[in-house]
């Protein structure tokens, strides 16, 4: 009898040593990368980003994230509109896992922008059309911006934790 409480002791020491806690700062520099190419021009894009390189410990010997753990995203696409308005894509970064199943929140994202063709297209629809091509030159204001596209496997830059955790590592 005295040698199983000694047994259950034992198995209860060791299973408390398999998983110490390690923590991941605020501020903590991730990279992110795109896997699949995404368009102002599209409704509803089906975007997925991974993380790209593992999070380790400031050791450097454990690893927190690894890497291509999917990232959960919130996308919002504009096409090029009529007045020359540009098409646009906002990406921004909501979370990951950590590898003890941990959620992580990210706080970054990217921005995009086509060019804009807001004074041609003025330009030329109130210029032409009340001048010399009057009524044609109003279909210069027709005249869309430029769509803008972010291709796969884009590295998504200055992508930081945005939370002090403490993530139970297995050694």
């Amino acid at each position: 009898m005295k040698n199983f409480f000694c047994f259950l002791a034992l198995i209860g020491i060791t299973s408390t040593t398999v998983a110490q806690p390690v923590k991941i700062n605020n501020g903590q520099s991730i990279s992110i990368r795109t896997t699949k190419a995404v368009s102002s021009k599209s409704k509803n894009p089906d975007v997925t980003a991974i993380v790209d390189r593992d999070v380790k410990d400031i050791t450097g010997e454990k690893v927190l994230i690894r890497r291509g753990t999917p990232v959960e995203l919130a996308l919002d696409t504009q096409k090029a509109k009529g007045v020359g308005k540009p098409g646009s894509i906002d990406i921004s970064l909501l979370s990951t896992t950590a590898v003890d199943g941990q959620r992580i929140a990210l706080l970054g994202g990217i921005n995009c922008e086509g060019d804009d063709c807001e004074g041609a297209a003025l330009g030329c629809g109130l210029g032409l059309g009340l001048t010399v091509l009057f009524p044609f030159g109003f279909f210069f204001l027709c005249m869309k911006g430029e769509n803008v596209k972010i291709p796969a496997n884009t590295i998504i830059p200055n992508v930081v934790i945005n939370d002090n955790y403490l993530i139970r590592v297995e050694e």
